[in-house]
This record gives structure tokens, C-alpha cells and sequence, in this order.
């Protein structure tokens, strides 16, 4: 027999507080929209505001490559709501591919003996760099509490290298990408052993999710993506929502340090 009490106590977020950044971005949304679905206050960090956003989440315009704007702000949340209990790092600087992408994506797609240095610093800055500050900002009020749950999103990226060829020639993922992706996992590895020591009841982890269908790309690129793993198809954009869910919820409460796939079994081949 179904025990409804049961599934839903350890999936619910109720009266939990959780920040994640990059939250107006397209998949960002999606994380917020299933944390907010499961009962929790979510709170967006980014560079912009996203109008079509719920009311009902706070949105917040910060640059997270600054640790004492990161941590005034977090101070502000609390103050507010009291404490909190999830951190998604999902910010990250990924060139868009497709009909809605921009000069500054196509300059992201260089050879790497040419690769700009500002972009090269901004992509470090943003994707690693920001996710340290944001966890150091977290981390006084989640040992005070003694529990919480951080995930960090990395990327196939970080499991096995670019595949170049599905882009058009001369067109090549950035270096910087895999890079900050891979040190995620590192990222990831040393703080929930640094929590193992002064704080068990915290726990972080990352996931590597595959590449996602935003409607954008043409049909010729996404056959290249889909033969890249064992389903045929990138993923829908809330196809990740159950995965966020359960490594922010009860769910996965023994589980830190871990790095969880999410790719239809592309780095399997």
C-alpha cells in the first residue's frame, strides 16, 4: 500500500529556505521551479531579474565573483527568513547554440590558442570561483544549524572531454568549460570533507547533467547530440527537477561528496 505520508515527508521542502544562482537563466528556472513546487522559500541570485519568474520567489541582482556582496546579501536572507538550508551553484558562463545565441557566445566558441583572456578569467571567476564565495557565505549558518544540503552542477565536462565535432567547423567548446566543471567535483569533494570535520550534518554534492533541449537548436545539431548518448534525445528542460529534488531533500540524506550522472548514459560509452 501507497504511503503518501511517507513519500511526501522525505521529498518535502516545507518551511526550508534555498538559494540558487543563476537562477534566471533556463535552467535555473527549473531548479527554482520544482524546490518551490516541494514547499520552499527559493531565492534567486544572478545578474538580472527574470520577469516571468514567480512572485513568489526572491530575486536578488548580485555578482557572485564578489564575496562581500555575496555575504551581505546572504545576511539579509536570514535576517528575513531565519536560516538556510539549500545552496544550488548553477551559475556558469555557457554560450548559447542555436537561433537565440549572441556575439559574445559565438566569441566563446575559439580556438583555444586564441581564447580571450577575459573570457577565460570570467568563466573561472563565475563558474568556480563564485561557487566557493557562495558556500563560504552559507556555511556559518548551516554548521550553526547543524544540517544542509549544497549541490553543485558541473557537466559531463567534467567526466570525459568535448567532443568538438558536433559544432560546425572551426566552432570549438571552450576550454574554460571543462575546466571549471572538473574542478567542481574537487570543489565538491573538499568541502564535504571539510563539513565531515566540523559539521556532519551538512552535506555537498554535484551532478553531471547532459546537454538540455531549450527549443533553440537546429534539427542537424540535435541528432548530433542525441547520437552522443543511449536515449537518442538531449534532455527536456525539467528533466533534472526530480534529480535537484532529491539531493536538496530528506531523500538523500546519507549521500555527500557524490557526484551524481544525469546523461542517458553518454559517458558510459
Amino acid at each position: 500500500m501507497l504511503d503518501k505520508n511517507k513519500i511526501l515527508d522525505l521529498f518535502s521542502l516545507e518551511g526550508k529556505v534555498a538559494i540558487v544562482t543563476g537562477g534566471a537563466g533556463r535552467l535555473g528556472l527549473q531548479h527554482i521551479d520544482i524546490l518551490h513546487k516541494a514547499g520552499a522559500q527559493v531565492v534567486s541570485f544572478d545578474v538580472n531579474k527574470n520577469p516571468a519568474m514567480s512572485d513568489s520567489v526572491e530575486q536578488y541582482v548580485v555578482d557572485i565573483t564578489k564575496p562581500k556582496e555575496i555575504k551581505n546579501i546572504v545576511d539579509q536572507i536570514v535576517e528575513k527568513y531565519g536560516s538556510i538550508h539549500v545552496l544550488i551553484n548553477n551559475a556558469a558562463i555557457n554560450p548559447k547554440v542555436g537561433k537565440d545565441s549572441t556575439d559574445l557566445d559565438k566569441k566563446m566558441f575559439s580556438p583555444y590558442e586564441d581564447y580571450p583572456q577575459e573570457l577565460w578569467e570570467k568563466e573561472i571567476a563565475v563558474g568556480l570561483s563564485g561557487a566557493h564565495f557562495c558556500i563560504q557565505a552559507v556555511a556559518p549558518y548551516l554548521m550553526k544549524q547543524k544540517e544542509g544540503s549544497i549541490i553543485n552542477v558541473a557537466s559531463t565536462s567534467a567526466i570525459t572531454a568535448p567532443q568538438h565535432g558536433k559544432y560546425e567547423k572551426g566552432k570549438y567548446k571552450s576550454v574554460a568549460y571543462p575546466t571549471v566543471k572538473t574542478a567542481l567535483l574537487g570543489l565538491t569533494r573538499a568541502w564535504a570533507s571539510y563539513f565531515a570535520a566540523v559539521s556532519p550534518g551538512i552535506r555537498v554534492n554535484s551532478v553531471s547533467f547532459g546537454a538540455v533541449n531549450f527549443g533553440s537548436m537546429e534539427p542537424e545539431f540535435l541528432a548530433k547530440l542525441g547520437s552522443r548518448n543511449m536515449l537518442g534525445r538531449p534532455a527536456r528542460p525539467d528533466e533534472y527537477q526530480g534529480i535537484i529534488l532529491f539531493l536538496a531533500s530528506k531523500a538523500s540524506e546519507f549521500i555527500t561528496a557524490s557526484n551524481l550522472v544525469a546523461d542517458a548514459g553518454q559517458t558510459a560509452w
